[in-house]
């Protein structure tokens, strides 16, 4: 199969993949490139006929593909149309692929396509574009660690420097080459080799390359022969020149490259067989004609500053573009403002309706101080109440006037702190809970270790403790705000040994306390 097909079998599977990806719309981009599978080896000749229909396709992915859509689009649009000899509308292809390759994921991608920019403007002469292409080409293979496309495209970049005489950055690629030269297959290494005699001819020192080539590169249908046979001549040996054009025609099929009919005349030219000279050298004129009546006929060259030239003018329509999106970006902003201010006085108004909550909820907690405050005052006056137990009590006192006296004669317009001294004072009784039980178990350690070793949790620990200063049960649900009161007693009668008809709990819990 041979690489107008094999690209188009590419196109076709890369745009399935596209399109797998994306929804409704793609129907008919999607019917185009199905339509390219009846583009087999005996159809090759209609590739023309069918580049109106893909490019269609290519229209769909301008308008709904990404970047790395479009660069695929355009890349092998662009191989399509330089296969079928078509370089300019293959350039135009890829100049707008170029667009895209900045933003494109798939560097590897935008490096092949800079690759076939190069080969177009190598093709027509253009060195100082085509070196530039190869250039981007390795940076971006480089950036995508694909080594062996890199070192294919450092080769070629020699290739360019030969041409334009730069013997300075050629060597630079050689080098480069040689440096990672256990890295690169067997073809890249014959390339190299291939490279090199042809810029040693120039210097006499090609035998030495020539027996490294042919040491080294053990597959000959790798071997570049043709050059080999170049260096031949230089070393007016035709004879073997002679024999290697007859491997090159064997391994390399080059009987339609102007090169082979260059070689070979030169080889007869200088065997004295002058006419077998002169019929070479017609067919490498008729070669080297044609080729330069197609470049002169293309307008290739321009493609790329035209197409720059409409880009640039592109820009400017999008910055109009820009300027009126920049006016209806300042009119929703007013919109937003105006959204803001209105969202803002609803806020306020949610906040004063949570201002009166929390002051509904800050008088509740008042109450709840007042209540505990009568309760442990009439606790003090109790006569069974222990001296240790009241002292517990007489600071929790203390701290509940000093906040119920702060918040009376608070007359500010703001007792935010007040309020929040209140509600932590009444949220942290259990700081008061176990306050009392540190005082009972500092001067009744035994009544503590008792409680323990029947079984009590810490939490059954405390609010025997609360029995033991003087607070009834109905006291002691309320002060901790426990609905499942009655279940705990319950169940620290049980540990305690306690039957249904035995003493009061309260009572059973001082008796401990005083032993």
């Amino acid at each position: 199969m041979d690489r107008r097909i094999t690209t188009t079998l590419a196109v076709v599977f890369t745009a399935l993949t596209i399109l797998s990806c994306n929804s409704s719309g793609k129907s008919e981009a999607y019917g185009i490139l199905l339509e390219m599978e009846d583009y087999m080896p005996e159809r090759t000749e209609s590739v023309a006929d069918i580049m109106e229909e893909i490019e269609k396709a290519v229209r769909y992915f301008e308008r709904n593909g990404d970047a790395d859509e479009k660069l695929k689009m355009y890349y092998y649009c662009g191989c399509i149309k330089q296969d079928s000899g078509d370089d300019e509308g293959a350039m135009e292809m890829l100049v707008k692929g170029e667009s895209c390759a900045e933003k494109c994921k798939d560097k590897s991608l935008a490096g092949r396509l800079y690759e076939a920019k190069m080969e177009i403007n190598r093709k027509i002469h253009n060195y100082s574009q085509a070196i530039s292409d190869a250039q981007n080409a390795i940076d971006l293979y480089f950036a995508a660690e694909d080594q062996a496309r890199y070192f294919d495209a450092i080769n070629k970049l020699a290739i360019l420097y030969h041409s334009v005489n730069d013997s300075q950055r050629f060597i630079g690629c050689l080098k480069t080459l040689k440096e990672k030269w256990d890295q690169l297959s067997e073809k890249q290494k014959s390339d190299c080799y291939a490279i090199w005699i042809n810029w040693s001819c120039q210097y006499d020192a090609q035998e030495g390359v020539l027996k490294d080539y042919i040491t080294e590169i053990k597959d000959s249908s790798l071997i570049m022969w043709s050059s080999i046979a170049y260096a031949h001549i230089w070393m007016d040996k035709p004879e073997l020149a002679i024999r290697d054009l007859e491997n090159a025609l064997k391994y390399n099929d080059i009987k339609k490259d102007a090169s082979y009919y260059y070689v070979i005349a030169s080889a007869y030219e200088k065997l004295g067989d002058s006419k077998k000279a002169l019929s070479a050298y017609k067919n490498y004129i008729e070669i080297t004609d044609e080729i330069d009546m197609q470049i002169f006929d293309s307008d290739t060259k321009f493609v790329e500053e035209r197409l720059k030239n409409e880009l640039e003018l592109l820009k400017s329509e999008r910055a109009k573009e820009r300027m009126h999106l920049i006016g209806i970006i300042i009119i929703l902003s007013a919109g937003i403002v105006i959204y803001l201010i209105r969202k803002k006085l609803l806020v306020r108004t949610a906040e004063k309706k949570q201002l009166e909550i929390e002051k509904e909820r800050f008088e509740q907690l008042y109450s709840d101080a007042i209540a505990e405050r009568d309760a442990l005052t009439k606790m003090i006056d109790d006569s069974n109440v222990k001296d240790e137990a009241k002292i517990v009590i007489w600071e929790r006192l203390k701290i509940l006037n000093n906040v119920i006296i702060s918040h009376i004669t608070d007359s500010s317009s703001d007792n935010k702190k007040a309020y929040q001294k209140l509600e932590a004072l009444v949220a942290d009784r259990e700081t008061f809970i176990e306050s009392t039980r540190l005082t009972i178990e500092g001067n009744s350690p035994k009544f503590i270790v008792a409680l323990k070793e029947k079984g009590l949790t810490d939490e059954e620990i405390n609010i025997c403790c609360l029995y033991v200063i003087g607070m009834k049960g109905k006291d002691i649900k309320t002060y901790t705000n426990q609905s499942r009161h009655y279940i705990q007693s319950g169940e620290i009668r049980h540990k305690l040994g306690l039957m249904e008809n035995d003493t009061n709990l309260s009572i059973h819990l001082k008796n401990m306390f005083d032993r």
